[in-house]
């Protein structure tokens, strides 16, 4: 037996070695040019079986044939076409959902589809003319996140008060302490530490109240919610070092894990976020939210409607010695399978009522 598991053992090394291959990583010119030539529909075939096989826990050959047997089933049973526009996610987690559910997406707003999902990678998007065209002449007028349009860093708090009452918006000019100076513009990780109060405030740049999140000696814990509209599948816990607390999360990432929902806020909290999305219009997206240690109060810092894969990516394209700061591989399976339930129940089923 242990002979057998082997040999078994360098099939499934090789078969991972030819699909890390074929993306060419290391040579990027190359991979232009096959997915200039390759139909999409092609490479998107391949990236579902791809993605798929790499959720295979025990990567026994029986394990992995079973598991391509599944996935052309859901090929198969779950003929949906998802549309995003006017970008298409290729790094984001949503794609990586419909990977996972087997859907067909498209980018092409005049071909059928089941479900749209606005998608514009950027902090301002007003309304769209393709978009209000298809949410007026299609029998089911619900597009995602169509009226989230604006999720700048100064819009997010504004929204954030209206629910919970409270800020964490300071006037540099006048307070006494510290406080957090960053870009408004979403996405940024460009925070930074000052002392106030200061002579003159800068263009495009917020002044937020320093939130103490230390939860253990030189680390911070970052909220990670995900929301489908009504539902909150889990939470990501994000550890950081306190130095890097603004950082990037691929560089700077301790660790991070799972969490259930009711583990970490209260009812009238799940309550109050759900509340932000639906007044912010985001009905599909992440939310960075702290908890301050000393008053125990939620903030939420971030909204974010074109979250990317960071946490769900396939572990054939991460750098080894960056694999063990992210999901392990138990985790990253249970949140696919809560990531699709949800999407499939909030977004897709409602948006056939």
């Amino acid at each position: 037996m242990p002979q057998i598991r082997k040999v078994q053992g360098k099939y499934v090394k090789a078969a991972f070695a030819l699909l890390r291959l074929f993306e060419f990583k290391s040579l990027p010119a190359i991979a232009k040019i096959l997915r200039a030539y390759i139909p999409f529909p092609l490479l998107h075939l391949y990236r579902t079986y791809k993605y798929n096989l790499s959720t295979v826990l025990d990567r026994q050959l029986s394990n992995l044939f079973h598991n391509q047997v599944a996935t052309t089933k859901k090929l198969i049973n779950n003929r949906k076409t998802i549309l995003f526009y006017p970008e298409f996610p290729t790094s984001g987690a949503i794609y990586y959902i419909c990977l996972f559910l087997g859907y067909n997406v498209t980018n092409n707003p005049e071909a059928p589809f089941d479900l749209c999902i606005k998608w514009k990678d950027a902090t301002f998007s007003p309304k769209d003319y393709v978009l209000f065209r298809l949410s007026v002449q299609n029998s089911n007028p619900s597009i995602v996140n169509i009226n989230c349009e604006n999720i700048s860093k100064s819009y997010v708090d504004q929204v954030f008060h209206s629910v919970f009452g409270y800020s964490a918006t300071i006037d540099p000019l006048t307070y006494t302490g510290k406080c957090v100076m960053k870009s408004n513009l979403n996405g940024q990780h460009d925070g930074k530490i000052i002392s106030c109060p200061i002579d003159t405030v800068e263009p495009g740049i917020v002044y937020n109240k320093l939130i103490d999140n230390e939860v253990e000696k030189g680390k911070v814990l970052l909220l990670r919610v995900p929301v489908f509209k009504y539902i909150i599948p889990f939470v990501y816990l994000k550890y950081f070092p306190v130095e890097y607390r603004f950082g990037r999360s691929f560089a700077h990432l301790i660790s991070a894990r799972l969490a259930e929902v009711q583990d970490i806020f209260s009812e009238a909290e799940i309550s109050q976020i759900l509340c932000f999305c639906q007044k912010i219009g985001l009905d599909y997206g992440e939310l960075d939210i702290l908890r301050d240690r000393s008053d125990r109060r939620l903030y939420i810092v971030d909204a974010n409607n074109t979250p990317s894969a960071t946490m769900i990516y396939n572990p054939l394209d991460l750098p080894l010695d960056k694999q063990k700061c992210f999901l392990s591989p138990s985790d990253r399976q249970v949140a696919l399978q809560k990531f699709a339930q949800a999407f499939k129940t909030a977004l897709l089923n409602s948006s056939k009522l």
